[in-house]
């Protein structure tokens, strides 16, 4: 049985953090919006919560590069996964309850789980993501979104 309380390592918590001076309600919002160009559809994405967010990037596919932060992300790529890697980080070091929820899970592997698994994304990576973020806050590291 799935303890609930790991609901909040899901991207799709509403655990809500701040990257880069903006808020975003769940790290699915940040992931959607980075498929828009415009400022604009970004902000109004950071708002949603995760599923909901995740329906508006449906209507959305990526383009060849991504712009963020004045630099260019080809999607898919190691570089893109950064992105998601500080959107966690932030999560877990401003989300005492996200946090909790990661380590309550030990040092069991973690796999993350889909339907389909994203070409943008796989879940290996993302799971990779999150065991190195439990180790970090196990052993009393800071999450300061270091990479």
């Amino acid at each position: 049985m799935v303890d609930p309380g790991w609901r909040l390592i899901s991207n799709f918590a509403s655990a809500p953090f701040q990257l880069d001076a903006v808020d975003y309600a769940s790290v699915e919002s940040f992931w959607q919006g980075l498929k828009f160009a415009s400022q604009a559809e970004r902000r109004r994405l950071a708002a949603m919560s995760g599923p909901e967010a995740r329906r508006a990037g449906e209507e959305v596919k990526y383009g060849d590069a991504i712009e963020y932060q004045g630099h260019s992300f080809v999607p898919g790529t190691w570089d893109h996964w950064q992105l998601m890697r500080r959107a966690c980080f932030a999560k877990f070091s401003q989300n005492p309850e996200a946090a909790a929820a990661l380590l309550s899970t030990g040092t069991r592997p973690l796999v993350h789980r889909m339907r389909r698994d994203s070409r943008t994304i796989p879940g290996v990576i993302m799971a990779e993501i999150w065991m190195e973020i439990r180790t970090r806050l196990a052993s009393g590291g800071r999450l300061d979104g270091a990479v």
